[in-house]
């Protein structure tokens, strides 16, 4: 993982109300603006966070933590309007990002959130540093990870995403995160090219729901904010993963082995959060 500048900041808020494809969300919880994973799809690379960005540094080349985000947070929780809200953390960055290991901001906001819970929370995250924290994320009503899982094929995922674990250390954290009590959910977010039926039958032991996507469906772009990744896809002889319905084309294959109830599609599978219990 390349090395990363930190520009520390204090936010004026830590809590953003969400919509667009997070419709099922009230609010957004970004302990960090950047990211450190340089995966080549991150439809971020392309929002104003990135484009608009005044250090001029490519992404994954800068993170930015919100060294006050606990306080904000701890100020937010105790309002009563506080446990009405359905949190997403992070829709623009990795609450996980490498330096959470040092910072532990994220870590400070579950704390917070251990004792005064939202509706709702998902933690969404790639990194096997999730773990650290799953006692407390046990101890949320209404909480879950949504673990990144996007292709069993080691050689698709050095090129697309080289900073991200191998596959069989993801599915160790699945296994550890459902083992403490953690609802889980695994987000196919991108489906990149795989074996269907093969990482269906991995996934199965450890998940309680998969939500299938796919670049047009999911980067909030048709597939705009994609482009290097589906140029990179077709180059790489793989032109038929980079098509509209990719993802759901093979929700048949998934449905058959995890169960219909186990798995979801893309927007509207993201903003259903009966997999926490939690009602639409």
């Amino acid at each position: 993982m390349a090395h990363a500048r930190i520009l520390p900041r204090e936010a004026r808020q830590i809590l953003t109300r969400t919509g667009g494809y997070l419709s099922g969300f009230t609010h957004s919880l970004q302990p960090y603006v950047g990211c450190q994973f340089s995966c080549v799809y991150c439809y971020v690379r392309e929002m104003a966070v990135q484009k608009a960005n005044p250090y001029r540094l490519p992404w994954s080349a800068w993170i930015s933590p919100k060294t006050n985000a606990a306080d904000l947070l701890a100020k937010a929780a105790v309002r009563p309007s506080f446990g009405g809200r359905r949190i997403f953390c992070s829709s623009s960055t990795d609450p996980y990002t490498p330096l959470e290991r040092k910072l532990g901001l994220t870590a400070a906001c579950l704390a917070i959130m251990a004792e005064h819970a939202p509706e709702a929370l998902v933690v969404q995250t790639r990194s096997p540093l999730v773990v650290r924290d799953r006692g407390v994320i046990a101890r949320i009503p209404g909480a879950g990870v949504s673990f990144t899982i996007t292709t069993d094929d080691e050689r698709v995922r050095r090129w697309l995403e080289p900073d991200s674990p191998r596959f069989r250390r993801r599915l160790e954290v699945l296994a550890s995160l459902r083992a403490s009590g953690v609802l889980v959910q695994a987000a196919l977010a991108p489906l990149l090219p795989c074996d269907p039926a093969r990482l269906a039958r991995a996934l199965a032991p450890h998940v309680d729901r998969v939500v299938v996507d796919d670049f047009f469906a999911g980067d909030g772009a048709g597939g705009r904010r994609s482009a290097v990744a589906l140029k990179r896809l077709a180059a790489e002889g793989y032109a038929e993963w980079a098509q509209p319905g990719v993802a759901a084309d093979r929700l048949d294959v998934f449905r058959r082995i995890l169960g219909a109830e186990r798995v979801v599609h893309s927007e509207s599978g993201f903003n259903d959060l009966s997999w926490l219990g939690v009602a639409a």
